[in-house]
C-alpha cells in the first residue's frame, strides 16, 4: 500500500498500489496485456511487409530483371506509408476477451504462433507485387524470344509499388486480431487506424498523379490499372479473413 503502508514495507515490496485499491491489480494486468498485444500486432505487420520487399529485390537479382522497387520507393513505403498504420496499431482497442486468456509464459518469444502467419503474409505480398510488376511491363509481341520489354519499367514499378502499398493498407486490418474477422470487431472501431490508412492511400495517389512522380520515377495510372492493383492487393486481406472465419466457426 502506497498510502497506508510503511516505508519499510514499500521498499521491500515487489508491487506498490499507489491508490491502495486491490482492483488496480486487475486493471494493470489488463493494460499490460493490451500493450503486449498491440506490440505484437505492430511487429507482425512490419515484419510481414518487409519480408515481401526483401523477396522482391532478391528475386529480381536472381532472375536478372530490373528491380521492381527502387531504393527511394522502398524508403517511401517504410518511412511514410507504413509508419502511420503501424503507429495506429499501437493504440488499437483491446480484444474483448483479453482477460479470459491464461497467463502467457514470460519466456515465450513475441512471435510465438505467428511464424506461419509472417511467412504466408510476406509471400502473398511478394507475389501480388511481382504479378503487378509483370502486368505493368509492356509486351513486345514482335519478339518471339522475349515477350517482355524491360527497357521501360516505370509503369511496372508504379503498379508494383501501388499494389504493395494497397496490400499493406488492407492487410493491416487483418493484423488486428488472429481469431475474429475485422468485420466482427468493427472496421471503424480503431478510428486512428482508419485515418492513418486513408492518409497513406491519399499520399500514394499524390505520389503517382502529381509532379512528385518525377522524383519517385513513377507514371500516372489509368482507371483499369487501379482496378488491377486493387484486386491484387485485396487477395491477402480476403485470404486471411476467410481463414479466420473458418477457424472461428470451427471453434
Amino acid at each position: 500500500m502506497a498510502i497506508k503502508g510503511t516505508d519499510v514495507a514499500r521498499e521491500s515490496s515487489d508491487m506498490i498500489l499507489t491508490d491502495d485499491n486491490f482492483a488496480s491489480i486487475v486493471s494493470a494486468v489488463k493494460e499490460g496485456r493490451v500493450i503486449y498485444d498491440n506490440i505484437k500486432k505492430f511487429v507482425k505487420f512490419l515484419l510481414s511487409v518487409n519480408f515481401s520487399e526483401v523477396g522482391l529485390i532478391l528475386f529480381s537479382i536472381l532472375a536478372g530483371i530490373p528491380l521492381p522497387l527502387l531504393p527511394l520507393q522502398i524508403l517511401w513505403i517504410n518511412l511514410v506509408t507504413d509508419s502511420l498504420p503501424a503507429l495506429a496499431l499501437s493504440v488499437d482497442t483491446p480484444y474483448p476477451k483479453v482477460m479470459e486468456r491464461k497467463p502467457r509464459n514470460p519466456k515465450d518469444s513475441i512471435l510465438k504462433g505467428s511464424v506461419w502467419f509472417l511467412i504466408i503474409a510476406g509471400f502473398l505480398a511478394f507475389l501480388t507485387s511481382l504479378i503487378a510488376f509483370f502486368i505493368g511491363m509492356p509486351f513486345d509481341l514482335a519478339n518471339s524470344v522475349d515477350l517482355l520489354d524491360f527497357s521501360s519499367p516505370s509503369k511496372a514499378r508504379t503498379m508494383a509499388l501501388t499494389t504493395a502499398i494497397l496490400f499493406e493498407m488492407l492487410f493491416v486490418f487483418s493484423c488486428r486480431t488472429d481469431k475474429q474477422s475485422v468485420f466482427k470487431i468493427g472496421i471503424f472501431s480503431n478510428k486512428w487506424l482508419v485515418g492513418a490508412v486513408s492518409i497513406s492511400i491519399i499520399l500514394q495517389i499524390i505520389a503517382v498523379h502529381t509532379p512528385l512522380n518525377i522524383a519517385f520515377k513513377l507514371v500516372p495510372l489509368g482507371l483499369m490499372d487501379w482496378v488491377k492493383v486493387t484486386a491484387l492487393a485485396s487477395l491477402g486481406f480476403i485470404a486471411f479473413e476467410i481463414k479466420k472465419l473458418i477457424t472461428y466457426k470451427a471453434r
